[in-house]
């Protein structure tokens, strides 16, 4: 671990304990990184006995470029409780209005935050003009429990290497649109700005509605990808809508996109196999380097957002397909003779079914990029019946948290 690594202060914030936004505040970055080294090498060690070596965020604060925040209506909790004293049986209960991330193991309870090192200096701010805009026009935030309330979830997403910014406010009902487009233009004054329906009893951001308030429904982020040298040598640009999958850290993955495609430019495939491929990300930043590349994903609106930015990106020689990776492989074998797999699953890892067929392929490198060691770990049991581990290395995309992102070589065995 380099020493400029080690020297790094650590962050402290005063929502550390509670908000489940950080798990790891209290180390290092430098400790950080060697416990999540660590704890990946024992996950591995069934398959892989070498070190693992772990690319670092440059700059551990401030680099994410998406939040989620929640506005939760709760109960009070007191810090002189005491669940013996017999008044609390007919005391009334006080609540209070939280905007920030979820609590630690609570799906109920929000955090409302005051200081936060994930996003950018401009979140705060932000987050303060709209709780003084809520109190101002009377709106609830919602609660969890009873289901009642307008507002529900705030989304913030930034293009780190284009500067361009989305705002999107989940809700209920009908709230005063005009005056919340001037209390978010009071700290973004460029943002884009939308609003979405959400009367869904899950506590997730998909919306049933959404619609422009200002300006347009995405931003564009590009991401550059340079050579072993530093060298740039391909820019690929992004348009993001608010669903839009892209990873949280823009700069680091430009990182992992870069060694991906180095790896993919020695190997020299004439095809490629982009299962779990979301908006083409590994496609794109590929394309130049084979014949063809096929790009699987089920989710139809990342296959959308692939169809539309391989258009933007002038990319002519990647193919679609909005399809389930375990159905794709049944209905249409994979070509061996000069072709390539990179698999990037979920966090939930690959459908059995789908690992079998590709450690039965006959494709020659398998490429496996995954957010989970442990899922990893058991996609793996199945692909190294077939095929031999070359390489493998990790890239932190997610500091303060105990999330690593993996990256393995593997070549078919002879």
């Amino acid at each position: 671990m380099s020493a400029c690594l080690k020297s790094m202060p650590n962050i402290s914030c005063k929502h550390f304990g509670k908000c489940g936004g950080c798990a790891l505040l209290n180390l290092s970055y430098g400790e950080q990184v060697a416990k999540k080294q660590a704890k990946l090498q024992e996950t591995l060690k069934e398959f892989w006995q070498g070190e693992i070596p772990v690319t670092v965020t440059d700059e551990p604060v401030n680099f994410r470029n998406k939040v989620e925040l929640g506005f939760c209506h709760q109960v009070k909790w007191r810090d002189d409780y005491d669940k013996k004293d017999p008044a609390n049986k007919t005391r009334p209960l006080e609540f209070e209005s939280a905007l920030g991330f979820k609590l630690k193991g609570r799906w109920d309870r929000a955090v409302d935050i005051e200081e936060c090192y994930l996003f950018n200096d401009k979140l705060i701010p932000l987050l303060n003009a709209i709780r003084a805009w809520a109190k101002a026009e009377n709106l609830e935030y919602y609660d969890q429990r009873k289901h009642t309330g307008i507002l529900r979830h705030l989304m913030v997403r930034e293009g780190k290497n284009t500067g361009e910014e989305i705002v999107v406010l989940f809700v209920t009902d009908d709230f005063n649109e005009k005056t919340f487009v001037q209390t978010v233009e009071s700290v973004l004054p460029n943002a884009n700005i939308m609003a979405a329906v959400n009367n869904g009893l899950a506590d997730t951001a998909a919306p049933e509605s959404l619609r422009v308030l200002k300006g347009k429904d995405f931003i564009l982020e590009r991401i550059f990808l340079t050579n072993e040298k530093g060298q740039k040598e391909r820019e690929i640009v992004f348009k993001l809508s608010p669903q839009s999958f892209f990873q949280t850290n823009t700069k680091t993955a430009q990182k992992m996109y870069s060694r991906v495609r180095g790896v993919v430019k020695k190997l020299a495939p004439k095809r490629i196999y982009d299962l779990y491929g979301g908006a083409g990300s590994f496609s794109l930043s590929c394309a130049d380097l084979c014949e063809k590349s096929i790009c699987v994903e089920s989710v139809a609106p990342a296959v959308y957002n692939g169809i539309e930015n391989a258009k933007i990106n002038g990319v002519s020689n990647v193919q679609f397909f909005c399809s389930k990776v375990e159905d794709f492989v049944k209905e249409q074998p994979l070509e061996r003779k000069e072709a390539l797999i990179i698999l990037d699953p979920p966090r939930g890892g690959m459908h059995p079914k789908a690992a079998k067929a590709v450690a039965e392929s006959g494709v020659e490198n398998v490429l496996y990029i995954s957010c989970n060691p442990v899922t990893l770990a058991s996609d793996l049991k199945i692909l190294t019946q077939h095929y031999e581990i070359l390489h493998v290395e990790a890239f932190d995309f997610f500091p303060h948290s105990e999330h690593i992102e993996t990256f393995v070589q593997m070549k078919l065995r002879g």
